[in-house]
C-alpha cells in the first residue's frame, strides 16, 4: 500500500483472551468500496493481561499515528478491553467505536443467542462474506488460543461451527496432570516435520497434538460439507493460520487478519 503524506488511517484493535491485536488500515477515498475486504497496512500483537506500553506502541505505528482518524475495538475479553480503554487517552488517537453487539455488523445469523457467539468469529464471518463467490458457501478456521471452525452459508448468513483448543493450549492439557510429560514448544510443530510415529514420549505428544488439530479441523470441514451445496471457500486465519494451512491441504487458502479485516470493513462503511 502507499503510504500518501496527507492519507488517513483506521485503527482496528481485537482484544483476545491472549493477545491484543492492532491493525492500520487506509481510509478509502473517495468513498470505499462496499464489497472490497481492506488490507492490513500494519499490525501489532501484545500480550493482554500486561500493561501496554504506549510509547512502544507508538514507535511501531512511527510517521502513520498522527493520521489514524478513526478508532475501533471489539474483542471477547471483557477486562482486557477495561484494562486497554484505561490507558487509551496517553495515546493521542481518537477515542474508539466499540463493536460488541451482533446486530452493528453486517452479517446475518441462524445461531441461538448471536451476541453469545465471540465477536471475532462474527468478524472472520462479514470478512468471509466479502471473499466469497457469489453463492459459494465459506469455512473459516481461526487458530489461535482457542481454534474456532465456522461456517457461512451460499446466502451469506452465519452458521455457527465448532471451537476446540487451540495449538497453544494444548500442550497445558496434555502435560499439566504429570509432572513426567515434557512441555511442548508449539512453534516448533510448524517449524519442523512431526513424524505421525513418535519413538519417544515428547514425539509422541507432538504427534497427537499436530495431527489431531489438522484431523479435527478436516473432520469438522467435512462435516459442514454434507449441508452445502457446491465447492466451498476454505479459509485459515489466526496466530497459528499461517503454518496450520499448508498442512491442511491446497484447498485451503491462508489469509492473515481476517478479524481485524472485517472490523474495519465495518467502521469504513457505517
Amino acid at each position: 500500500m502507499s503510504d500518501i503524506p496527507d492519507q488517513e488511517y483506521i485503527l482496528a484493535v481485537d482484544v483476545g483472551n491472549s493477545r491484543i491485536k492492532f491493525g492500520l488500515f487506509e481510509r478509502p477515498r473517495p468513498a470505499p468500496d462496499n464489497r472490497a475486504l481492506p488490507t492490513c497496512t500494519e499490525s501489532l500483537a501484545v500480550v493482554v493481561d500486561q500493561e501496554v506500553d504506549w510509547n512502544a506502541v507508538t514507535r511501531h505505528f512511527g510517521q502513520r499515528m498522527p493520521r489514524i482518524t478513526q478508532a475501533v475495538m471489539a474483542g471477547v475479553n471483557p477486562a482486557g478491553m477495561k484494562r486497554l480503554l484505561a490507558g487509551w487517552l496517553q495515546s493521542g488517537w481518537p477515542e474508539p467505536r466499540i463493536i460488541d453487539r451482533a446486530a452493528e455488523l453486517p452479517l446475518q445469523t441462524d445461531v441461538e443467542n448471536p451476541d453469545h457467539v465471540g465477536i471475532d468469529r462474527l468478524l472472520d464471518g462479514v470478512a468471509a462474506n466479502l471473499l466469497r463467490a457469489a453463492r459459494q458457501p465459506a469455512v473459516v478456521i481461526d487458530s489461535g488460543t482457542a481454534t474456532t471452525v465456522n461456517a457461512v452459508s451460499a446466502d451469506g448468513v452465519f452458521l455457527g461451527g465448532a471451537i476446540l483448543p487451540g495449538l497453544a493450549l494444548q500442550p497445558s492439557a496434555s502435560t499439566g496432570s504429570s509432572a513426567l510429560l515434557p512441555l511442548i514448544d508449539v512453534r516448533s510443530l510448524a517449524d519442523d516435520p512431526v513424524e505421525a510415529l513418535g519413538r519417544n514420549t515428547y514425539e509422541a505428544i507432538s504427534s497427537g497434538l499436530w495431527y489431531g488439530q489438522i484431523g479435527a479441523v478436516r473432520e469438522l470441514t467435512g462435516q459442514y460439507a454434507k449441508s452445502c451445496d457446491g465447492p466451498r471457500l476454505l479459509l485459515v486465519t489466526g496466530g497459528m493460520g499461517r503454518w496450520l494451512s499448508p498442512a491442511l491441504g491446497a484447498d485451503f487458502r491462508f489469509e492473515p487478519h481476517l478479524a481485524l479485516r472485517g472490523l474495519a470493513y465495518v467502521a469504513q462503511t457505517s
